[in-house]
């Protein structure tokens, strides 16, 4: 299989630490700039973005929720997912990651408007609202109390290390004390040091 991916996405992050943690092999990554639009992406993700997994089938599968799914269940043992579909809590975990990963890159999408003179002051401001009220609501969830890596997990370890990297700014470790705590010694688990954002 191969997966097209960037480095510094997020979104991708998240799959790449899903393979690297759960020992999935013969992945090919292949490195590409969304914003080139290039024959190889395009012809597998009509919509330019990535991650985009195109499996031995030749069948390519995007969104990185996609992706995740479809690995855990074919290759993963429903580890990251669970196999019960009732599982609710989970899903709304990751849901809700998920739409924390989404305000971080519309966030940083708002400061490269910067260099237009077309910067938001009210939409930087609602996507860092949105970040911190979310990382708040981490401390009262069970998300890091589990003593298991599962796809909520997993994302919100992404999420935190791409605030970091591109949002040192937002002094998010002052309204989530315990998840950055958390944070501190998940984020050193191998298959996140090797897929850190550069």
């Amino acid at each position: 299989m191969k997966l097209l991916c960037s480095q510094a996405s997020p979104y991708a992050r998240c799959v790449r630490s899903l393979i690297h943690y759960l020992g999935i092999k013969d992945i090919e990554e292949v490195t590409v700039n969304p914003f080139e639009n290039t024959a190889e992406l395009l012809d597998a993700n009509p919509l330019g973005q990535i991650p985009c997994l195109i499996t031995n089938d030749g069948i390519p599968l995007f969104d990185s929720e996609v992706i995740m799914r479809y690995l855990d269940a074919e290759l993963g043992e429903q580890q990251m997912f669970g196999a019960h579909r009732d599982n609710w809590v989970l899903q709304g975990h990751f849901s809700m990651i998920k739409g924390l990963i989404d305000s971080a890159v519309k966030l940083r999408q708002e400061q490269m408007r910067e260099e237009e003179g077309v910067r938001s002051a009210f939409w930087t401001s609602r996507f860092e609202q949105a970040l911190l009220r979310g990382l708040m609501q981490m401390e009262h969830l069970s998300v890091i109390t589990q003593a298991t890596i599962q796809a909520p997990q997993l994302a919100l370890i992404c999420l935190l290390d791409y605030v970091d990297f591109r949002h040192p700014e937002l002094d998010w470790r002052k309204v989530a004390p315990a998840t950055a705590l958390w944070f501190s010694e998940m984020r050193n688990l191998p298959a996140f040091i090797e897929t850190r954002p550069q």
